[in-house]
């Protein structure tokens, strides 16, 4: 099946163009606004999206009554729109999130969390009102509504998220654990689906650490059990650099109705009153199922983008951006939405947009019955894929039969009607949303978010509009965008540093994008283009298949001018592979090999050290000159040269290091560290790559471990203020035990690597060497000739870069004579 694999030696040609100029704005983290709380600033932000417009909540100020409100069009700019509630119930209140179901807007908070209580408005701007005595539960409530109308509460419990069945919006049952949690303080759960599948993204630590973060997990069984925490975990983190402290996200499609954004907070310290907090937004991509968050960043970003059409009718007439079928009395009221009031015919009216949509897309309608005609079957809602009156299709609201219709003409030929039951007491008085997901001829149809129906038609491109039968209706925000399921990160700029996902290469088709010799996608997956492309073992897409002349382009935006390392996630069983990456008609790297893995499912990391790379919107060009490989991902770091460093502790000092955990002293030139839980010491720069490191290491207790970290990125204290995390780190543990030698990973969490039995002694010294290059890592104890362990992480997320250090766990341990080399 491999597209002449034998008979070519592979050259990818990674051509990164001049900075491409841009008239688009950018956003850049973290960001305060207009009246936020002084000296408290915009804690455990909270996102709602309603008719075309985002909402804004955040916690309340410890010393004060009343939540905020902002509003926005474009997740960029927002306008402060006053208190949403001012109730004295709502001093200090945490975590106010407002959900929107069927006619009205319900907000959970818990104030200085002291239980849960609910209020509810009529608008997301309030006045909200207190509707519930106090419900009791631990902070930070969220709320999911599924396909079926269903609704969960989410809230904090000891060390892990606990979730509730609602019986209504006001009524919370008994909780019990979804299964997920980070062993300390869980919190701030946000729950979404997608594709089918419940994706819960949940922060952990104490709110002032510098390692608060953000991971997920996947349930596939139900939105309160089943969950799975990813392997990439930590989704989101930073604990050194600009911003620090990063969690209590929200989830929220962006204004291209296709990208997913997660909002969330960076901890700037204390504020006068509590802790100091601002707003940060990044930009989720989609590989499968993996949810990928291109940040944290803290240098400008693209603003999100807009749809290709949208409409808020805020104007007094319809325009010229409609064009009215088959009549109806049409208007528009208040400069805020188009009206349609024509009773007692059948016919269908309908106002059309004048801009069609690509073939695939995403569209948005906003509706609500006014008044019901007497006919069989008043009904109003969407058409889409509409050319002409003998091709479209259309999504209907029925408040006579309390479901969703759905219905195509194709050729002048109707086809059959198909419908969907909607909730009981469904309110069509009030508004309600209805999304199509168009992806070659599969339609998806969503009523308030909740996904309850999909179909087949052989419909394309076409125009949206709005349409009555018999009825008055009113009619909201409406867009659509020329992107369905994901596909908006193929145009969007990456962030680099940042993993670029292969199969993401940019639009524009066949010598504009890409370059591939044969007509159709060999591997049938993930995209419709002539691109190949398969569903590989780890559960990602990748390109495959790939022949001399072929090539991809990626857009990126380089954070600033400077050398990075990029590894690239390769699988072939040829010989003679190689790549090269050019800049322009510059090459920037020579020729790099790429061994045979083996197997077309045994992924190696293959990694070029200090590619010169500019700031700014640029274009790589991904060529394949020769033989075959397939092509996963990429990943850019930031590159600094290994400084040779040495260190006896001869002065009584430990100077240019990072204490953590433990307690930790420098005693007779010997560096000590005496503790019953974890310790960590680290020095050196997260920019480096490849290193060897040495220390004599002289374990004093039997019991636990003492050895060196290498590889080291995001540490912080992970004992501290209650928490008790051995794992605040991310990289690699080789260590000593009086049974033998170790190598085991961190991020967060613990994952033995590779062991080997020995027999050591307390009060003796060893000699430890790690030796770390691309992603393997050898451990040699006292011979330094033949490593003790021999390790290639090969896993989706090995770890190349980073600090380097001494760690304990349970073990008074001495170190001397450290040393890094390149």
């Amino acid at each position: 099946m491999r597209k002449l694999r034998w008979l070519f030696l592979l050259t990818f040609t990674f051509s990164l163009m001049t900075s491409v100029p841009t008239t688009s704005s950018a956003y850049q983290n973290p960001r305060s606004l207009p009246d936020e709380w002084e000296q408290y600033g915009l804690g455990d932000p909270y996102v709602l999206k309603f008719n075309g417009y985002y909402y804004l909540y955040v916690s309340t100020r410890d010393t004060d009554d009343g939540v905020k409100v902002w509003s926005s069009r474009d997740m960029v700019n927002w306008s402060y729109r006053g208190l949403a509630a001012s109730d004295p119930i709502t001093h200090g209140a945490y975590a106010p999130e407002v959900i929107y179901w069927n006619g009205m807007f319900y907000m959970y908070t818990s104030p200085a969390g002291k239980g849960h209580y609910i209020l509810s408005s009529t608008s997301p701007t309030g006045p909200f009102n207190v509707v519930t005595g106090n419900l009791g539960k631990t902070i930070d409530g969220h709320v999911f509504i599924d396909d079926d109308g269903s609704l969960s509460f989410y809230h904090a419990g000891q060390g892990r998220i606990d979730a509730a069945p609602m019986s209504s919006p006001t009524s919370i049952g008994a909780s019990s654990t979804t299964g997920v949690g980070m062993g300390g303080w869980t919190e701030g759960a946000t729950v979404f689906k997608r594709n089918g599948k419940y994706y819960m993204t949940y922060t952990g630590n104490h709110v002032f650490s510098k390692g608060y973060r953000v991971d997920y997990a996947v349930s596939t069984t139900g939105p309160r059990s089943g969950y799975v925490a990813d392997s990439l975990n930590p989704a989101l983190i930073s604990t050194e650099g600009q911003t620090v402290g990063l969690g209590h996200n929200t989830v929220v499609l962006g204004p291209n109705l296709d990208t997913h954004y997660m909002i969330y907070h960076n901890l700037e310290g204390p504020g006068v009153i509590g802790p100091l907090r601002h707003l940060n937004m990044d930009r989720i991509v989609w590989n499968n199922d993996k949810m990928i968050v291109q940040g944290p960043t803290t240098t400008p970003q693209p603003d999100p983008e807009m749809p290709a059409f949208y409409d808020y009718f805020d104007r007094t007439t319809i325009g010229s951006r409609w064009a009215n079928v088959n009549g109806g009395n049409w208007g528009i009221y208040n400069q805020q939405l188009m009206w349609q009031n024509t009773l007692g015919s059948t016919t269908w009216y309908k106002q059309v947009t004048s801009l069609a949509s690509q073939s695939d897309y995403t569209a948005e309608f906003n509706m609500k019955e006014m008044q019901r005609g007497t006919s069989a079957s008043p009904r109003y809602g969407a058409t889409f894929s509409y050319t002409d009156e003998n091709n479209y299709g259309v999504a209907m609201l029925s408040s006579k039969n309390n479901r969703l219709a759905t219905f195509f003409r194709i050729n002048g030929v109707d086809q059959a009607c198909q419908t969907f039951d909607l909730p009981a007491g469904f309110d069509y008085s009030k508004w309600h949303t209805i999304r199509i997901e168009k992806a070659g001829s599969t339609f998806k149809y969503y009523v308030d978010g909740m996904h309850k129906g999909t179909r087949t038609a052989n419909l394309g491109a076409g125009k949206i509009g709005e349409l009555t039968e018999d009825t008055h209706a009113d009619f909201g925000f409406v867009a659509f965008s020329n992107d369905v399921n994901g596909s908006s990160a193929w145009e969007a700029y990456k962030p680099i540093p940042g993993t670029i996902e292969a199969v993401h290469y940019m639009k524009g088709g066949e010598g504009t994008a890409y370059h591939d010799t044969t007509a159709n996608n060999i591997g049938g997956a993930y995209r419709t283009d002539a691109a190949d492309i398969r569903l590989n073992s780890e559960g990602l897409f990748n390109l495959g298949w790939n022949q001399t002349g072929e090539w991809y382009k990626y857009k990126v935006n380089v954070e600033s001018s400077g050398y990075y390392d990029i590894d690239f996630r390769m699988a072939t069983t040829m010989s003679g592979v190689q790549i090269r990456v050019w800049d322009g008609t510059t090459d920037l790297t020579g020729i790099i090999d790429v061994p045979s893995t083996g197997d077309w499912d045994n992924w190696r990391i293959v990694s070029k050290k200090g590619v010169y790379l500019k700031a700014g919107q640029r274009e790589l060009r991904v060529e394949f000159v020769n033989g075959e490989a397939d092509f996963s991902r990429m990943t850019f770091q930031k590159n600094a040269a290994v400084t040779p460093m040495s260190e006896h502790f001869n002065d009584g000092n430990d100077d240019g290091w990072t204490r953590f955990e433990g307690t930790w002293a420098v005693e007779n030139g010997e560096y000590s560290s005496g503790s019953s839980g974890p310790a960590k010491s680290t020095i050196g720069d997260a920019r480096w790559a490849d290193y060897t490191v040495e220390s004599d290491i002289k374990m004093i207790d039997s019991g636990g471990d003492g050895g060196m970290l290498v590889r080291v990125s995001n540490p912080s204290h992970g004992t501290e203020r209650g928490q008790n995390n051995y794992d605040a780190f991310q990289g690699y543990y080789a260590y000593l035990t009086t049974s033998g030698v170790n190598l085991g990973k961190m991020s967060y969490s613990w994952t033995l690597l590779k062991g080997s039995a020995q027999s050591y002694s307390t009060n003796t010294w060893y000699h430890m060497k790690v030796v770390v290059s691309g992603n393997n890592i050898k451990v040699y104890v006292d011979d330094m000739a033949a490593p003790k362990i021999d390790y290639t992480d090969n896993s989706l997320n090995p770890f190349t870069h980073g600090k380097v250090g001494v760690r304990t766990a349970n073990k008074h341990t001495h170190f001397d004579n450290f040393s890094v080399s390149p």
